[in-house]
């Protein structure tokens, strides 16, 4: 069997001559465009995620100096309010004192006693359990003092804090505090003063509708009453969006640097990779017929010869060679013999099925690898292809119309032991279709003897 000379004028198909291959390295938009989109969005995915990581570090140390600052507020706060208990305490203690007080009270002498918490706004008195003299405030912190006789309690003096807005407002002015921050005295969830129900989540305090990061610190001796300290969040979010404004303008400048590399060199790198796809196409197709090449079909029987061996499925080979080729080269040209070479391959490339896998094994010989198919059906596909290549009516480059035949050798796995049997095998049995007076499919069965079948 001759193999096909290589087609050297130009008019044959230019998928033949390397030398006019470089026409195709011309990008087109669309793949430009594509580079383009999938380069940026690879990048935007980074960026994205840094200003995220940036954005919420911000906040979080953000909201770690409010902390801060809020718990040096409390601190302050609940100072204030430790010396103002102490105050109301010494002056308990001091109407305790009092010998006036003690006479009117060891002489349950009312009268006495009304004239003097008279002068003392803010201070009760009582007789025994009873509240004889003095109003106080309806939310109060108590400090008070009893009066013994013999060990018996004859009458307590209590002096009060009054807890309202203008002491939460006392207590904020002796702490450094920020221009919008709150602090609030609250008793069982509602803010004293203003009747405002509070919620707390966490950190996150919830007053009037408006959203606040806060802390709290309970009030000693008070059952239910706390002290808070409020920073709104929009406050805090305030102090982080100029930082957040950096990320923002040096991720945009980020992206527009990404832009003008992708740009600059998207190109250059379709160019390369578009020259890495021809090389691996040149080495794994056939650069006449564009069927897959020797090496190509080499690997593929490997691979596939392993999986029905793992899995025991049937394993077919077609082998095609055309009939009387060396004359066509001799008498019509190496022209005719391509245009003849490529036909042949177009119908081997659509006769057979999607799973099969087609090949220019040599010169004027192909191969057709068919996966799960048994002696019979690779029977029926051998027979196809060669009618088909019988009927086909080929034109020449000068006009010309030629018809071809071709011998068929088929071969199944069956028991066999390696590849390279089943290739022996199909390839024996196309000798014999060529023996037996060519045009006509020979089948090499598992035991290797040969049965014929002819068509026509």
């Amino acid at each position: 069997m001759a193999p096909a000379a290589p087609a050297t004028s130009p008019g044959h198909d230019p998928r033949s001559d390397g030398r006019r291959r470089p026409a195709q390295r011309t990008v087109s938009r669309r793949a430009l465009l594509q580079l383009l989109v999938g380069v940026l969005v690879v990048g935007v995915i980074p960026i994205v995620a840094t200003v995220h990581i940036l954005d919420a570090n911000a906040l979080q140390n953000e909201r770690a100096r409010t902390d801060s600052a809020l718990r040096a507020q409390l601190q302050g706060a609940s100072q204030e309010l430790g010396q103002l208990g102490d105050d109301a305490s010494n002056r308990a203690d001091d109407l305790a004192r009092s010998p006036v007080l003690q006479r009117a009270i060891i002489a349950s002498d009312r009268s006495a006693i009304k004239k003097i918490a008279a002068g003392a706004p803010g201070v009760l008195f009582y007789l025994r359990r009873e509240r004889v003299a003095g109003h106080g405030p309806p939310v109060a912190l108590a400090r008070s003092i009893s009066l013994t006789v013999n060990g018996k309690r004859i009458g307590t003096v209590v002096a009060t804090i009054a807890l309202n807005r203008r002491l939460a407002a006392r207590l904020a002015r002796t702490a450094a505090h920020g221009r919008s921050d709150r602090l609030l005295i609250v008793r069982d969830g509602t803010v004293v003063g203003t009747g405002q129900h509070i919620q707390m989540h966490g950190r996150t305090v919830q007053v009037g509708g408006h959203s606040y990061r806060g802390l709290l610190s309970r009030v000693p001796n008070a059952v239910g009453i706390s002290l808070f300290a409020l920073r709104p969040e929009k406050t805090i979010s305030a102090n982080v969006r100029p930082y957040q404004h950096r990320i923002l303008y040096a991720a945009l400048g980020s992206f527009a640097l990404l832009i003008l590399v992708a740009l600059g060199f998207a190109r250059p790198i379709l160019n390369a990779l578009g020259d890495f796809r021809r090389v691996a196409s040149q080495a794994a197709t056939d650069g006449l017929t564009s069927l897959a090449n020797r090496r190509s079909f080499d690997d593929e029987l490997a691979l596939e010869w392993r999986r029905a061996e793992r899995v025991g499925d049937s394993l077919a080979l077609v082998l095609v060679d055309l009939d009387n080729f060396k004359s066509i080269n001799d008498e019509l040209g190496h022209q005719a013999g391509d245009a003849v070479l490529r036909r042949v391959a177009t119908i081997l490339d659509s006769s057979a099925r999607q799973v099969d896998f087609a090949a220019r094994y040599g010169g004027e010989e192909f191969a057709v690898l068919a996966p799960e198919t048994d002696l019979r059906g690779a029977t029926t596909l051998a027979e196809r292809l060669c009618a088909d290549v019988a009927a086909a009516t080929i034109e020449l480059p000068d006009g010309r119309e030629l018809s071809v035949t071709a011998s068929v050798g088929v071969a199944v796995k069956g028991d066999l032991d390696r590849a390279e049997k089943l290739v022996a095998a199909a390839d024996e049995a196309l000798y014999e279709a060529k023996r037996g007076g060519k045009n006509r499919v020979m089948v090499a069965d598992p035991q290797r003897e040969t049965a014929t079948t002819v068509s026509a």
